[in-house]
């Protein structure tokens, strides 16, 4: 429930709101009577499905999957409710562990604020991708949303699988796999990387040739201040008219991010403005890898990667006697 309270924090849930895909577990659920309009990129009966597909779906929790009003893109979730009396009238818009999936995150940010009234809010729950499957991936830059947006980039490019696929990891701990691990308490050194470089650059190499079906990926990594980052250039720069309200600190393996409609562009001086976007490129240099972890990798693990190292120069020289 503190997880709700804190990613519903600044809602106006007296007024119409917006939820991005929250299959069978909605933040805002339609059944507690509110006004709420659900968006996600399969119909009801087809998540449904998927939903009695999954082993690790328990039957009673399909029953909550609600009714899927705009089936569609979020990128393009502009466009979805243009043609309606929705847009600029709606009060919040709740993503939670969907933004970081969106192949074009700019066209987003700027299809919630067509869909929010002035003073709307947008707030996101995002994985911290040093706490998750994503350890091993590097940052998200600014480029890479830009080339996505004047790419109008409908799906992960196959550079964005690759690395998903080479770079994704396990956190496997008491012998069990799990997607991610508490960024306060829990070792690194336990995220365990991907062996499939070869299968993944054949994949690629396919991908090149000719897009193939859509494959859901993380498309961004970030962690709170470069998401601070991200967010503040684009509002500099005239790409979004979102305010920042807040964005938290890393809890558990999450954060979460509060967005605001404003009454046009930002007045600011350039200045200020790169005093602060300097302080923030410090913040995003001294955060990044293990940083945030109290606990370091631990010995055990380290010595134990040092002894497979061992081992494996010991037989490669073997071969060559």
């Amino acid at each position: 429930m503190k997880r709700v309270n804190e990613l519903l924090k600044y809602a106006d849930l007296g007024g119409t709101g917006i939820e991005v895909a929250p299959f069978f577990n909605p933040t805002v659920p339609k059944r507690s009577g509110n006004d709420v309009l659900i968006v996600d990129v399969f119909d009801t009966d087809k998540l449904r499905q998927i939903a009695e597909e999954d082993e690790d779906i328990p039957n009673e929790r399909i029953g909550e999957i609600e009714e899927v009003d705009f089936v569609g893109n979020a990128c393009e979730i502009g466009k979805l409710i243009q043609d309606t009396s929705l847009a600029g009238r709606v009060s919040y818009i709740i993503s939670s562990h969907n933004f970081e999936h969106l192949p074009n995150p700019i066209l987003f940010l700027q299809g919630c604020s067509e869909a929010l009234k002035e003073g709307g809010v947008l707030s996101m729950a995002v994985p911290d991708y040093r706490a998750c499957f994503d350890y091993y991936r590097m940052p998200t830059r600014l480029s890479d949303w830009l080339n996505a947006y004047h790419e109008d980039r409908k799906q992960p490019s196959a550079e964005t699988v690759f690395d998903s696929d080479i770079m994704g990891s396990r956190y496997i701990t008491n012998g069990r796999s799990q997607p991610g691990c508490n960024i306060a308490r829990d070792d690194p050194g336990k995220f365990k990387a991907n062996r499939q470089l070869v299968s993944a650059y054949e994949q690629y190499q396919s991908s090149i040739r000719a897009q193939g079906a859509y494959r859901d990926v993380h498309c961004s990594v970030f962690f709170p201040e470069l998401l601070e980052l991200l967010l503040w250039d684009l509002r500099y720069m005239g790409l979004i008219d979102l305010e920042l309200v807040e964005i938290t600190k890393t809890k558990g393996l999450e954060f979460f991010v509060h967005l605001r409609k404003a009454g046009g562009m930002p007045v600011c001086d350039e200045d200020e403005f790169y005093a602060r976007r300097d302080i923030l490129l410090m913040k995003v240099s001294r955060n990044v890898g293990a940083a945030p972890y109290h606990i370091r990798i631990s010995t055990s693990a380290y010595r134990s990667m040092r002894a497979q190292l061992s081992r494996f120069r010991k037989s490669v020289k073997s071969l060559f006697r």
